[in-house]
């Protein structure tokens, strides 16, 4: 039997609230729903890894919209600006996509080097816009800086 893909909603004393979604391929469907985070108005950005796509729902579960041009979501972060950083470790990146679904750019390559990737699974950002990026086959963290282009 394969497993179900869904998303359940507890309130924050852990009790049910409701589910939604099925396995498979269409909206409001998941092969792998493998991160997810939610914005200031509620909405709820569903990484759904093995589809290579942003499902995007309101808090009762009804389907939004969805973004599949963004890559393989391992983990998803919500920074300060609003603006969505996504780990993708088939692609070896980091990208920056807004919360209309645009992509702002992108860094990263394979590799074992600093700077390089070997499975980036999971991120967090600080509200400096420093980048925390975890890998799984290189089994580090690896923090980077932006670099200020005005003199």
């Amino acid at each position: 039997m394969l497993p179900m893909g869904r998303i359940v909603k507890f309130d924050r004393d852990g009790n049910f609230v409701r589910e939604w979604g099925r396995r498979g391929s269409g909206k409001g469907e998941f092969r792998l729903p493998h991160t997810i985070v939610t914005d200031s108005e509620g909405l709820v950005y569903v990484g759904d890894r093995e589809n290579a796509r942003i499902q995007v729902f309101d808090s009762d579960g009804n389907f939004r919209t969805e973004w599949t041009d963004v890559g393989h979501p391992y983990g998803l972060f919500l920074a300060p600006d609003q603006h969505l950083y996504l780990a993708d470790a088939e692609t070896s990146r980091v990208s920056e996509i807004d919360i209309h679904g645009n992509m702002l750019g992108s860094f990263g390559i394979a590799g074992r080097g600093p700077g390089q990737f070997a499975g980036a699974h999971a991120l967090a950002i600080t509200s400096k816009k420093e980048i925390f990026v975890a890998e799984v086959f290189n089994w580090r963290v690896e923090k980077f800086t932006p670099v200020d282009h005005h003199p």
